[in-house]
């Protein structure tokens, strides 16, 4: 089955850096799930609000330049946050990633570009990277709708 973005995704991504439009606009025909760009730029008052309510980590966000965009899984028409339904999506992401050479950073492995990652075994990523968090002392965050050009490569 083929999908295709929404004029509400549409919307969504003309706020977002062209480059990550790009990605996502592929991804949409390639993935196995359906899915929306929930939410792309942002205030920095939603993104206060989302860190008070423990749903981000960081006021300086990447959703503030419009590096980054929150893909949502549609299963029947319906929002799901099942998470099996993320790793397809960042599979479908990961292969355009890959193919179109434009580097993405996932909400589920923070710590590596999505095309370093094994893209038929994102589910041993995350845990991956949750070890290598928690043998750091640390809790990871783990965000499966969250897609984002790095810091490093887009200023």
């Amino acid at each position: 089955m083929s999908f295709k973005l929404s004029e509400k995704s549409s919307r969504t991504l003309d706020e977002v850096h062209p480059d990550l439009k790009t990605v996502v606009e592929f991804a949409i025909g390639k993935t196995e799930v359906d899915f929306s760009a929930f939410e792309g730029m942002r205030t920095a008052a939603r993104q206060a609000a989302l860190v008070k309510a423990g749903a981000s980590r960081t006021l300086n966000s990447r959703h503030l330049t419009g590096h980054a965009v929150d893909l949502v899984a549609y299963v029947e028409f319906r929002l799901s946050w099942d998470w099996p339904l993320y790793y397809s999506i960042a599979k479908s992401v990961h292969e355009a990633s890959t193919t179109l050479a434009i580097p993405i950073r996932w909400g589920g492995v923070w710590d590596r570009l999505l095309s370093d990652l094994n893209g038929e075994d994102l589910e041993s990523e995350v845990l991956s990277y949750q070890k290598r968090q928690r043998l750091m002392g640390k809790k990871a965050f783990v965000d499966g709708p969250h897609f984002e050009l790095p810091r490093e490569l887009y200023p």
